[in-house]
């Protein structure tokens, strides 16, 4: 596994991947973007492992719930973050409680809220990474 933090932000709007890559330069991590969901699996499937992926809702074609779910399915140790402006409540609130998603963050978010998220959700992708995954003993 890459030493760096990897983590994946698919939005349809540039505008909201800039805003993100922005607010987290700070962070020890490298942000990868796609405009799609479909731009965002395609990704996961040519790379190395991403730790998180922070996904709008509202998208064309897949919504950011039926693309974490896929993400979950062939990724379970990444941690799965959705944003969203106009998510409908009622399956945000499933997902989170069928352990779909780690977190929800509402447009417009505020820089330190992102932060701490993506730092809880870095934790517990190692955690998940960890337990799926353990080290071979010699």
């Amino acid at each position: 596994m890459p030493d760096k933090i990897r983590i994946l932000c698919v939005d349809n709007e540039v505008n909201i991947l800039n805003t993100i890559r922005r607010q987290l330069c700070d962070m020890d991590v490298t942000v990868y973007s796609a405009l799609s969901a479909e731009d965002g699996l395609q990704f996961m499937r040519q790379t190395d492992p991403v730790h998180v992926v922070i996904s709008d809702y509202r998208m064309t074609g897949m919504n950011g719930i039926e693309f974490l779910t896929s993400v979950l399915r062939e990724w379970p140790a990444t941690t799965r973050i959705l944003l969203s402006g106009y998510a409908d409540v009622d399956s945000v609130q499933e997902a989170l409680a069928q352990g779909q998603l780690f977190a929800l963050l509402h447009k417009p978010w505020k820089a330190a809220e992102l932060i701490k998220t993506i730092t809880e959700a870095i934790a517990l992708s190692h955690e998940k990474q960890h337990i799926l995954f353990p080290p071979i003993a010699e």
